[in-house]
C-alpha cells in the first residue's frame, strides 16, 4: 500500500499540472501588465479599392438641385434628410477594376485609394459647378459591402457586416461568440486582399497582449479570419469536451482498483 501511495500522488499532481496548462492555453492577454500600449496607434484609414460597393447621398439647400445625383432614392424620401432609411434605398456603386465609378451627370470618377472623407470632398467639388453659388452640396459616402468573414473553431462562423468601418480582431471574434474550446488561441490566421488582388496573411496570439499593438489589429473590408482547431478536434468532429479527461479518469480508476486489490492481500 505504501508503495502505491506515491504513484497515486504522482497521478494527482499530473492532473493538477495538466489543468494549469489548459488554463494557460485558454486565458487571453496573459502578459497585459508587462506590455507597453503607449505606442498603440489609431486604426489605419480604410481606402477605397476595386470591387468595393458604395452608396452616395448628395444633399443641398435646394433638394431639386441634388436630386439628379441621387439615383434610386425612394419617392417619399427627402434628399435633405440624410437618414438611414433614405440611404438604404440609394443606388449602390461598384468600384470597377480601374478604381472608377460611373456617377450621374458627371460620368466616370476615380475613387480608388481615397478615404471616405477624401471621396466625399472630391465628389462635392466635382459637382459644385452644377449648383447655384449659395447651394454648397454635401456628399455622404458609405460602404455597402464592408464585410469580414470569420470561420473555423468559433461558436458561430459568420460574415459580419461592418456599418461604422471600425472593427477589431477582438470585436469580430466576440460577435461570433468567441472561440470554442477547440480553437487554437495562439495561432489565429488573418487573410487580407490588396487592391491589386494580392493575398497577405498575419497571425495573432490571443494569449499575448501584444495583439493590441499589431498593425492588423483593426480589420479591413473583405478580411477573412480563420481559427484553426486543435489536433483532437481535427481527428474527430464528434470528440467530446471531456476527451482530455477520459484517459486520466481511466488511469485513476485503474490505480484505485489495483490499490484495493493489493490491500486485500
Amino acid at each position: 500500500m505504501r508503495k502505491i501511495l506515491p504513484l497515486l500522488l504522482l497521478v494527482v499532481a499530473a492532473v493538477a499540472f495538466s489543468g494549469c496548462v489548459m488554463t494557460k492555453q485558454v486565458a487571453y492577454f496573459q502578459n497585459m501588465d508587462s506590455v507597453n500600449l503607449a505606442g498603440h496607434k489609431d486604426m489605419p484609414q480604410i481606402r477605397i479599392k476595386p470591387n468595393d460597393e458604395l452608396t452616395i447621398l448628395v444633399s443641398s439647400l435646394n433638394p431639386d438641385a441634388a436630386r439628379p445625383f441621387n439615383m434610386s432614392l425612394s419617392a417619399n424620401s427627402n434628399a435633405m434628410t440624410g437618414n438611414s432609411t433614405a440611404s438604404k434605398t440609394m443606388y449602390s456603386y461598384i468600384v470597377d477594376k480601374d478604381g472608377n465609378i460611373n456617377f450621374p451627370i458627371i460620368g466616370s470618377i476615380k475613387l480608388e485609394g481615397m478615404t471616405r472623407p477624401e471621396a466625399e470632398s472630391y465628389i462635392a467639388q466635382t459637382i459644385k459647378p452644377y449648383f447655384a453659388a449659395d447651394e454648397n452640396p454635401v456628399v455622404k459616402v458609405r460602404y455597402s459591402s464592408f464585410k469580414v468573414t470569420v470561420i473555423g473553431e468559433v461558436t458561430g462562423s459568420k460574415v459580419l457586416n461592418v456599418e461604422n468601418e471600425r472593427l477589431s480582431i477582438i470585436e469580430a471574434l466576440a460577435q461570433c461568440g468567441d472561440l470554442s474550446v477547440y480553437g487554437k488561441r495562439p495561432n489565429i490566421l488573418l487573410v487580407r486582399e490588396s487592391a491589386e488582388g494580392e493575398k497577405t496573411t498575419a497571425r495573432f496570439n490571443l494569449n499575448d497582449a501584444n495583439i493590441f499593438n499589431s498593425p492588423y489589429y483593426y480589420l479591413q473590408q473583405n478580411d477573412v479570419i480563420y481559427v484553426e482547431p486543435h489536433k483532437a478536434r481535427a481527428r474527430s468532429a464528434d470528440v467530446s469536451s471531456y476527451t482530455f479527461w477520459t484517459p486520466i479518469s481511466s488511469a485513476l480508476i485503474s490505480l484505485a482498483t489495483l490499490t484495493i486489490s493489493l490491500s486485500k492481500k
